[in-house]
């Protein structure tokens, strides 16, 4: 069973011409709405270009993935960028069974999420 008192924390913090997102703790049922409407309020604001550290991420149910896999589309369809690094082996593994890793853009450290994003 989940616990609910291990929840998520993230801070978004903006930086010129992006936003650096940093989650720590359990994406899960519980925690996926607050960043979801975290996420969708910087969207709806008109920044498109999004990096997600999740080095400190230690859970991703379906529900967590679900949020990541509609942001995800959700920038596309609006010509912006998303960007993932700091992925944990087991949420790697997790990545790699469901083939989420041709979904999105996962790099290895915060310099080639940077160096990609500049690209676009």
């Amino acid at each position: 069973m989940l616990d609910k008192t291990k929840g998520l924390t993230f801070r978004i913090d903006e930086e010129p011409n992006l936003h650096l997102v940093h989650l720590s703790g359990d994406l899960n049922m519980f925690s996926a709405p607050e960043l979801r409407t975290a996420l969708h309020k910087k969207f709806d604001e008109g920044h498109r270009k999004f990096i997600l550290d999740l080095s400190e991420l230690s859970f991703v149910d379906s529900s967590g993935i679900g949020v990541l896999v509609s942001f995800v589309g959700l920038a596309r369809k609006a010509e912006g960028r998303v960007v993932l690094f700091g992925l944990n082996t087991q949420i790697r593994s997790i990545f790699e069974v469901t083939r989420l890793l041709s979904v999105f853009t996962v790099v290895d450290d915060i310099a080639a999420a940077r160096e990609t994003l500049a690209t676009v």
